[in-house]
C-alpha cells in the first residue's frame, strides 16, 4: 500500500512539475530559514549549560547605591574569593578569573609581535570548574604557579606554527617573559569565557608596577563559587555579608548577590532585558516564515482541488475508503516536506559560515553535532508535513463522487475564501517586517547622522604606548607640522570605547553621589573636536595652560545643583575648582543620556597624556587621500623608534560599533524581511498561475468579444491587489505597536512616520503586481482560438 502511495505522489510531482517546484522551493525556504533560527535561539538559551558544576556554580556581584541609584560590580578584590571560602564552609570552590586589561601586546619573536585582546587571568581551579580541556599540556600544573599562560589554538599557531608550543617563551607587554604551559582545546562559542590565553592569576604582581598596585588595591577579577550539593544560593548570600568584615578594599555599604552561571547570558542584572525578547522575536519569525511556507502549500494544494476532483471520484467509486485517499494526500505531503527538509539542511550546511559570520552571530559547527538541536529538527519535520498535508487530505478525501462525475462539484466559496485569508496573512506577516526594517534603518541612520556636540568626521585615533612618553612631544610636534597644529589633539582615552574612566564623586552643594565620566585632554582638544564653550576660563585665548584645569558639562552643572556662572561659585566637588563649563556632548551610545563629564586640561608636554598609554587624535582633510595618509601617519610614528607597531582607529567606527547590537538586528530583520516577502510572492505565483489556468476559456471569450489587454490584466490582478491593501491595514497597528516600544529603549530617538507605512504597502503592491502581472500579461496575450478549441 505504502509503495502505491508513493508511486502516486511521485507522479504528481511530476506531472505538476511547476507546483511541485513551488511547493518546494517554498517549503526549503522556509525550513532553511526556520532551523537556522532556531539554531541561533538554541545556541543562545544553552550557554554554559555543558560545564560539569554548572548547576551549582555562581557568579558574585556587589551592589551599592550611588547617587540614590544601585551599582553593579563584578569586579571584586583578589582576596574578597579566598576569604569567602575560607569563612563559608557551604563553599566547596573558588574561581577567580579576569577577562583581560585591555588590548596588550604579546611577543614571541620579532617577527611575531601583534597586539591581542581578552588575554585573561584565572586561577589554576578554573580549568576543572570549567571543564577546560588541554590539547597540549599538563592540567594540574599548567596554572599553579607565576609566569605560566595557556594558549588557544588560534593564538598558539599565530605565534609558533603548527608546532606544540609548551615550554616556549612568550612576552607579555613587550617585557615579560611567560612560559606557555598548556594550549586549550577550542572554548565553545556559547560560553560568557571568551578568552584568547589565560594567564595564571599568580603571575599579576610580577607584569609590572601598574598591574601590582591593581592586584593589592584593585577590583578587577569576576568571581565564581561552586556550592557544595544541596546548599541553597539565599544562605550563602547572607553569609557573604559578613566576610568583607575585617577585610580591606571593599566597600562596606555594598551587598552581595550570586548569579547562576547559566543564567548569565540572558538574565543577569547586568544584562539588557532586550537580550531575551530580542530572542523570543527571532523564534516567532521563524515560527512565522515556517507557516507561511505551510501556507503555501496548503494553498496550492486546495487551489487544485478540483484538478484531482475526478481522481478522487473514481477511486472513490471503485471501493476506495476516505481513510486511504487521506493516507495518499497525507504520503504526498510527507514526500514534499521530506524533499524540502533535506533540502533545507544541505542549503543550511553550505551557507552556514556565510551566515553566522555576515550577521555577526558567533556560532561555531558544533552545534549542529548535538543531539538535542536535531531532536528538534525531526519534530520540526514531522510537525510540517502534519501541518502542511492535514487540511489538504481531509479536504480533497471529502468529494462525493457522484457530484464529480456528474461534473456539478465545485470547488465552493470555501476553499477560495481560505486562499483569500492565506494570501492576506502572508503579505500582512511581509508588510510588518517591512515596515520593522524601515523603522529600524530610520533609527539606526538617525544615530549616525545626529550631532554628538562633538565633531569625529575624518579623525584617526593613533595609539601610542606609555613607554613612548619621553619621544612623544617630538612626534606630536612632528605630526601637527604635517597635518596642522588646528587638526591635532591629545587625549589618555579612546572616545566611543568601553575604556572610559567612570568616578564616583559626591557635590559639595547637594551632597549627591554622582558617577562621573573623566577624560584627560590638550588644549587642542577642544577647538579641534568641535567642542563649544559655555564659560570659558580666564585666559583661555591668551595664555598656554600650565597648571592643570578642571572644565565640566553643563550636565555635571545641573546635577551639582550650580546655577549662573560657576566660575564665581564654590566648585561642584572638594578641592576641584571649575575652570570653565562645555556644552553636552555625547562620547557614549544614544540610548541614554549625556553622563557628568569632568574634562581635566593638562599641558602639552604632561606624562598624564600617555604616560600609561594615549590617544594621539589627527583630523584629515576631506579630500585627503585616507590610504596615503595613514601610510604618512605610519612613517612619522616609526621615526621614533615604537615599542608597538603602528595602531589605528576612526572615531566613526568606534562610534558605530557601539551599535553593534541594533546593526547586527537590522540585519536579521532585512534577511528575514526579504526571505519572507519571497515566499509570499511564490505563493502568489502558484495562485495566479491556477488562476490563469482555471480561467483560460473565460479570458478567451472576453478576448473574442473584445476585451483589451488592459481590462484582462486588471481583471485578474485586481482581488490579489485589494488583498494586499488590507494586508497593510491589518500589519501597520502591530508594526507601529512592536517598533514604538523598541524605541522607548533609546533617549534620542525617531518618529514613527506616515510616510514608512505607505513606503512598505508601495513595496508590497510592487512585488505583487510584479509578480502577478507576469502571469496576467502572458494570459492576456494567449491566442483565444488555442483556448477554446476544445469547445
Amino acid at each position: 500500500m505504502l509503495s502505491n502511495y508513493l508511486k502516486i505522489a511521485l507522479r504528481q510531482l511530476r506531472i505538476n512539475a511547476l507546483f511541485s517546484v513551488l511547493n518546494i522551493l517554498g517549503l526549503t525556504v522556509g525550513l532553511a530559514v526556520s532551523t537556522f533560527i532556531a539554531l541561533f535561539v538554541w545556541h543562545e538559551f544553552h550557554y554554559d549549560r555543558h560545564h560539569p558544576f554548572a548547576d551549582r556554580t555562581y557568579r558574585l556581584l556587589s551592589v551599592a547605591k550611588y547617587g540614590g541609584e544601585e551599582v553593579m560590580f563584578p569586579g571584586l578584590h583578589e582576596a574578597f574569593g579566598t576569604e569567602a571560602k575560607r569563612q563559608i564552609p557551604e563553599v566547596e570552590a573558588v574561581v577567580r578569573m579576569s577577562d583581560g586589561l585591555g588590548e596588550m601586546m604579546l611577543r614571541s619573536d620579532v617577527d611575531h609581535q601583534f597586539k591581542e585582546e581578552n588575554i585573561g587571568f584565572a586561577d589554576a581551579s578554573i580549568l576543572s570548574v570549567m571543564d577546560l580541556r588541554l590539547r597540549h599540556g599538563d592540567p594540574k600544573t599548567a596554572l599553579s604557579e607565576p609566569g605560566r599562560i595557556v594558549l588557544t589554538p588560534a593564538l598558539a599557531e599565530k605565534y609558533f606554527g603548527t608546532d606544540n608550543p609548551v615550554g616556549r617563551t612568550i612576552h607579555y607587554d613587550k617585557h615579560y617573559p611567560l612560559t606557555v604551559s598548556g594550549v586549550l582545546e577550542e572554548l565553545p562559542t556559547n560560553s560568557v569565557l571568551q578568552v584568547r590565553a589565560l594567564i595564571s592569576l599568580s603571575s599579576v604582581p610580577t607584569l609590572g608596577p601598574n598591574r601590582e598596585n591593581m592586584y593589592k588595591a584593585g577590583g578587577f577579577l569576576t568571581t565564581y563559587l561552586v556550592l557544595r550539593p544541596g546548599t541553597k544560593p539565599e544562605l550563602v548570600e547572607k553569609k557573604l555579608q559578613k566576610v568583607k568584615a575585617g577585610m580591606q578594599f571593599v566597600d562596606l555599604t555594598a551587598r552581595y548577590i550570586l548569579e547562576a552561571l547559566p543564567s548569565l547570558h540572558l538574565d543577569s542584572r547586568m544584562t539588557p532585558k532586550t537580550t531575551r525578547q530580542t530572542l523570543y522575536i527571532f523564534l516567532t519569525i521563524a515560527l512565522v516564515i515556517l507557516g507561511l511556507a505551510v501556507i503555501n502549500y496548503i494553498s496550492l494544494t486546495t487551489a487544485r482541488a478540483t484538478k484531482r476532483a475526478r481522481e478522487v471520484g473514481v477511486r472513490k467509486t471503485v471501493g476506495g475508503l476516505r481513510s486511504e485517499l487521506i493516507g495518499q494526500f497525507f504520503t504526498e505531503s510527507f514526500l514534499t516536506t521530506t524533499l524540502a527538509f533535506g533540502l533545507s539542511l544541505a542549503v543550511l550546511q553550505t551557507l552556514f559560515p556565510w551566515a553566522n559570520q555576515a550577521l555577526d552571530l558567533h556560532m561555531d559547527n558544533r552545534v549542529l553535532e548535538h543531539g538535542s538541536y536535531w531532536a528538534l529538527m525531526l519534530a520540526l519535520w514531522l510537525g510540517c508535513s502534519l501541518l502542511a498535508g492535514s487540511y489538504p487530505a481531509l479536504l480533497l478525501s471529502r468529494f462525493r463522487p457522484q457530484e464529480v462525475l456528474k461534473g456539478t462539484m465545485s470547488s465552493g466559496r470555501s476553499g477560495a475564501t481560505v486562499r483569500r485569508v492565506f494570501t492576506t496573512v502572508q503579505f500582512a506577516t511581509s508588510i510588518g517586517l517591512l515596515i520593522c526594517s524601515i523603522v529600524l534603518y530610520s533609527q539606526m541612520r538617525f544615530l549616525r547622522t545626529k550631532s554628538l556636540g562633538i565633531n569625529r568626521a575624518q579623525v584617526v585615533a593613533v595609539r601610542v604606548d606609555g613607554e613612548m612618553a619621553p619621544r612623544f612631544p617630538a612626534l606630536r610636534d612632528a605630526v601637527r607640522q604635517w597635518a596642522g597644529p588646528e587638526n591635532v589633539a591629545v587625549t589618555n582615552t579612546a572616545i566611543f570605547t568601553n575604556d572610559m574612566s567612570m568616578w564616583f564623586l559626591k557635590t559639595e552643594k547637594t551632597q549627591k553621589q554622582l558617577m562621573v565620566q573623566t577624560l584627560t585632554v590638550d588644549k587642542t582638544f577642544f577647538t579641534m573636536m568641535g567642542i563649544r564653550w559655555v564659560h570659558e576660563p580666564v585666559g583661555w585665548r591668551e595664555k598656554p595652560v600650565t597648571n592643570e584645569l578642571n572644565v565640566y558639562n553643563a550636565t555635571l552643572m545641573k546635577e551639582a545643583g550650580i546655577k549662573g556662572n560657576p566660575l564665581e561659585q564654590e566648585p561642584p566637588f572638594k578641592d576641584m575648582k571649575t575652570a570653565g563649563v562645555v556644552a553636552d556632548f555625547h562620547v557614549s551610545s544614544l540610548r541614554g543620556g549625556v553622563s557628568p563629564m569632568r574634562l581635566s586640561v593638562v599641558s602639552d608636554t604632561a606624562k598624564a597624556l600617555v604616560g600609561r598609554g594615549g590617544i594621539l587624535l589627527v583630523r584629515l582633510n576631506p579630500h585627503t587621500d585616507v590610504p596615503q595618509a595613514l601610510d604618512k601617519l605610519k612613517s612619522l610614528y616609526g621615526r621614533y623608534t615604537p615599542p608597538v607597531p603602528f595602531d589605528y582607529f576612526f572615531l566613526d567606527d568606534a562610534y558605530n560599533q557601539l551599535y553593534a547590537t541594533e546593526q547586527q538586528l537590522m540585519r536579521l530583520f532585512n534577511g528575514f524581511t526579504g526571505l519572507t516577502l519571497l515566499v509570499a510572492c511564490l505563493g502568489l505565483l502558484g495562485l495566479i498561475t491556477f488562476s490563469v489556468e482555471a480561467r483560460t476559456k473565460e479570458i478567451g471569450i472576453r478576448k473574442v468579444l473584445g476585451a483589451s489587454v488592459a481590462s484582462i490584466v486588471s481583471l485578474l490582478s485586481t482581488d490579489f491587489l485589494k488583498l494586499i491593501g488590507l494586508s497593510l491595514l491589518l500589519a501597520s497597528p502591530v508594526a507601529w505597536y512592536a517598533m514604538d516600544k523598541w524605541l522607548q529603549e533609546f533617549t534620542y530617538k525617531i518618529d514613527i512616520q506616515w510616510w514608512m507605512f505607505a513606503l512598505a504597502g508601495g513595496l508590497a503592491v510592487l512585488l505583487a503586481a510584479l509578480t502577478v502581472s507576469f502571469q496576467s500579461i502572458r494570459a492576456a496575450l494567449a491566442n483565444p482560438v488555442s483556448s477554446l478549441r476544445s469547445e
